[in-house]
C-alpha cells in the first residue's frame, strides 16, 4: 500500500509545509547541539580576531586598516591602495603586503596575504576556538539531514502523484526550496567552536565603545570586531570605501562563511554565519 495514498494533494502540501517549517528549525538546531565546545585561549591579536569574527574578507580589512591607518598605505586612483612606507613594524601579513610592487585592489591584496590568513587558522585550531575541517563537514552533513529526509520524503510523494496523473507543480517548487534550502544551510556552516562564537560575544560586548568612536590604535580591532563599516566617518573611510567598490560592506559577520561565506577561516565561512 502507498503512503499517502489517501490524501488529496492540498493535503500533503500542507503536510510538508508544516515539516518544512520543522526541519528549517532543526537544521540550525542540530549545530547548536552538537557543535564542539572548544575551549578559550590567551588573548587575541586583531588579526586573529579578526579571521575569528568575519573570517578572510575580515582578516584582509584588518591588516589594511591597520596599514593605512599608520599611513603606510595610501588611496591610489579609485580603487587601489599604494603603499608609502614599508618600514614599520608589523605583522607577518602586513609584512607581505607591503613587499608588494605597485599599487592593489582589496582582492589583490586579499590573495597577497591568505597564506598568512590560513597561518592564523591553524593557530586558531589548535587553540580551541575553531573547528578541524573533518569536524565542520562532520556538523555540516549533519545540519542538512533534515532537509535530506524532507526531500527523500516529498520526491516519493511526488512521483508516485505524477504516475497516478495529479498535478506536482506546488510539489515540485516546494521541493525546489528545500534544496536551496540545504544548500544555504551547508555554505553558510561556521566553523567556530562553542568557545570561539563566545570569545567574539565577549570581545563585542567589552569593545562597544570603539565601535562607535575608534582611535587610531584602536581601528584594527574595531574592524575586526565590526566591519569596515566603523571607519565610516573618520580619516580612515578609504579602506571602507575600497571594501564597497568590491561588492561587500564588510559590516556583516561571515561569515561566515570567505563567512556569505567565503570559507574563512579555513572553510566556511565564520563570523555570523549562523549555527
Amino acid at each position: 500500500m502507498q503512503l499517502f495514498s489517501s490524501w488529496t494533494g492540498s493535503d500533503f502540501l500542507i503536510f510538508y509545509s508544516g515539516l518544512l517549517v520543522a526541519g528549517c528549525f532543526a537544521a540550525w538546531w542540530i549545530p547548536s547541539q552538537l557543535r564542539d565546545s572548544g575551549r578559550r585561549g590567551a588573548s587575541l591579536d586583531a588579526e586573529s580576531v579578526a579571521l575569528l569574527a568575519g573570517g578572510r574578507d575580515r582578516f584582509a580589512d584588518a591588516v589594511l586598516a591597520d596599514l593605512f591607518v599608520r599611513g603606510a598605505l595610501a588611496p591610489w586612483g579609485k580603487d587601489r591602495l599604494a603603499v608609502m612606507r614599508r618600514d614599520i613594524a608589523c605583522g607577518t601579513a602586513g609584512k607581505a603586503l607591503l613587499a608588494a610592487q605597485g599599487p592593489v585592489t582589496r582582492g589583490e591584496a586579499r590573495r597577497i596575504i591568505d597564506f598568512h590568513a590560513e597561518r592564523i587558522a591553524a593557530r586558531l585550531r589548535r587553540g580551541g576556538m575553531l573547528m578541524w575541517p573533518e569536524q565542520h563537514m562532520r556538523l555540516r552533513w549533519l545540519s542538512i539531514t533534515p532537509f535530506a529526509a524532507l526531500f527523500v520524503l516529498g520526491l516519493y510523494r511526488q512521483r508516485a502523484g505524477s504516475t497516478l496523473g495529479e498535478p506536482t507543480g506546488f510539489l515540485v517548487i516546494l521541493l525546489a526550496l528545500t534544496a536551496v534550502l540545504a544548500v544555504f544551510r551547508f555554505v553558510r556552516s561556521d566553523p567556530r567552536t562553542a568557545a570561539g562564537i563566545a570569545s567574539v560575544i565577549d570581545l563585542r560586548t567589552q569593545s562597544s565603545r570603539i565601535a562607535r568612536a575608534p582611535r587610531p590604535e584602536e581601528a584594527p580591532l574595531a574592524v575586526a570586531l565590526f566591519g569596515t563599516g566603523v571607519l565610516v566617518g573618520t580619516p580612515w573611510e578609504p579602506v571602507h570605501a575600497l571594501r564597497q567598490r568590491s561588492g561587500d560592506s564588510g559590516d556583516g559577520g561571515s561569515g561566515s562563511s570567505d563567512g556569505g561565506s567565503d570559507g574563512g577561516c579555513g572553510g566556511g565561512g565564520c563570523g555570523g554565519c549562523g549555527g
